[in-house]
């Protein structure tokens, strides 16, 4: 139950002490020689992908659990972050190879001058973000005046304006609370705010903590993806093992849509979850197989297609002072070969 102990810690604000500690499945192993020489991807030198608490990402456990990765010929180092921005801080440093970052999050590092490319959509939240209300509250225009909280700059903010702006409303309408997600779990389930902006696994701890769920991505398809990015360094120099880690994705994403017993089980062990909490998990995002990342990558006018989400999340972050500028053409970051291969 390690990594649930590490997400609860994480929601009463511990987890900058736990940031490095880990279980079986995490790269803990001293003994471990890794020849940085070797060709990534290889025993020598494996790919190092960084995964942090989320359920479609949960599902890349089920993927090495279950030798997918050994049989595509490639080997995977699996770390994991039970504080998802210390795997952004490590992306960006070089100590990962890719990792597992929601769309909106690639904005910032882009401008800054961070080499990656997207090469993967693992899945969409579908259920998995959510507004969690207090008793009182029956629809949007009830919340004027109370207090809502999640993270500014964050997808749930602009979750949260889009609800508001949805139903004729703004910011102003509601008395805004800037507070992690983190903090805002436990913020709401001890009656500190009315209302919260929420993702999986604290959503679900909100609504069993009291809270009803008024509003979630169900109703928003494709507003909020998780995908896989990785160094531009490690596409050029090892395209092959980006490969393979890509084809591995979707070799897993069809035994997780058949149902797969072993693949859910090699999931539940990674991640330190029962069967009963994953599959509550899973609920909420739907994982993205082949097709559906060749038709997301395509360019299109709603939040179906890739491109044009993160155009909505640049302007949005923009408009929140989150970013300085709105990059030229978000779409260099993007690289679909690897899906069209």
């Amino acid at each position: 139950m390690l990594k649930k102990l590490f997400m609860f810690l994480a929601l009463i604000s511990l987890t900058a002490s736990l940031a490095g500690c880990g279980s079986q499945s995490e790269s803990s192993d001293d003994t471990q020689q890794v020849d940085s020489s070797a060709p990534v991807g290889t025993a020598e030198n494996p790919f190092k992908l960084g995964v942090s608490p989320m359920s479609g990402w949960y599902a890349w456990y089920g993927v090495e659990g279950t030798g997918i990765f050994e049989q595509n010929g490639v080997y995977v180092d699996i770390n994991f972050f039970p504080v998802y921005s210390d795997s952004l801080t490590a992306f960006y440093s070089g100590q990962l190879d890719g990792i597992c970052i929601a769309g909106s999050d690639a904005i910032a590092p882009l401008n800054e001058g961070i080499d990656f490319k997207i090469v993967l959509v693992n899945d969409n939240s579908s259920g998995a973000d959510g507004l969690v209300v207090s008793d009182g509250i029956e629809t949007i225009d009830d919340l004027r005046g109370k207090s809502v909280a999640t993270e500014l700059g964050t997808l749930e903010h602009m979750f949260l304006l889009k609800i508001l702006s949805d139903n004729g409303m703004t910011i102003d309408d509601i008395n805004y609370v800037n507070m992690t997600i983190n903090d805002a779990g436990p913020a709401f389930i001890a009656g500190s705010v009315d209302a919260a902006v929420l993702w999986e696994p604290t959503l679900s701890m909100a609504v069993e903590g009291g809270g009803k769920l008024l509003y979630s991505t169900e109703s928003e398809p494709g507003l909020i993806p998780d995908t896989l990015a990785v160094r531009t360094e490690i596409i050029e120099s090892s395209p092959d093992a980006v490969q393979k880690v890509v084809d591995s994705w979707f070799d897993g994403a069809e035994m997780l849509e058949a149902g797969d017993e072993a693949f859910l089980q090699a999931i539940c062990d990674g991640a330190e979850l029962s069967m009963e909490e994953y599959q509550v998990m899973l609920d909420g995002v739907t994982i993205f197989d082949k097709d559906m990342n060749i038709a997301t990558f395509a360019a299109g006018d709603d939040y179906t297609s890739l491109p044009y989400t993160l155009e909505k999340s640049a302007e949005f972050l923009y408009d929140v002072g989150m970013v300085d500028t709105i990059p030229e053409d978000i779409s260099v970051i993007l690289d679909d070969s690897f899906i069209n291969s």
